[in-house]
């Protein structure tokens, strides 16, 4: 009678600690680095200037990374393409569409992005593609939605193609 007593006010008390451990607010210094507990779900992350490595490394891409910058709760990013790492279009579709989609729902406080695809020439960097978006819930909406990633940068965004894009690409 006595161990089911103690083994009773053993989960009791457990679970009342569990409850309060969980009702705690977050430390507010670990949500504004973008560090996250293992088993909570994940909220948008701040960026910032002193997290901006961090959170773009936390994102995957198949085009290199060449030059980032934050200003203004806008984001501009070129990505690097060459000949050493050949990619194929509609992965650059979707690495365009994939780092939108990043930005606006994983990100609390992006407001505007520009990216560019930048490639190599005659000892130049030129504009492959570029793309800019700004945060609507017209666009928040479609992100959710959408599975034609070319026609939802073509829609959504102002998609431009440099001159190699159109010489090589288009036809």
């Amino acid at each position: 009678m006595q161990l089911a007593r103690n083994l009773f006010f053993a989960i009791v008390l457990s679970t009342m600690l569990a409850f309060l451990l969980s009702s705690l607010p977050p430390n507010v210094e670990e949500q504004q680095l973008g560090l996250t507990p293992v088993f909570k779900s994940t909220k948008p992350m701040i960026l910032r200037e002193e997290n901006l490595v961090d959170v773009l490394s936390a994102f995957e891409t198949r085009l290199a990374l060449g030059h980032v910058k934050w200003e203004n709760r806008n984001l501009f990013i070129d990505y690097k393409a060459s000949m050493e790492k050949p990619i194929y279009v509609e992965d650059i579709y979707d690495d365009l569409f994939s780092v939108i989609k990043f930005a606006y729902l994983n990100v609390n406080n992006v407001e505007g992005l520009y990216v560019r695809v930048l490639y190599k020439e005659k000892g130049r960097d030129e504009v492959l593609i570029a793309v800019s978006a700004e945060k609507t819930n017209h666009l928040l909406k479609a992100l959710t939605e959408t599975e034609d990633k070319k026609s939802f940068l073509q829609e959504f965004t102002t998609l431009t193609h440099g001159v190699l894009w159109k010489t090589n690409f288009q036809k």
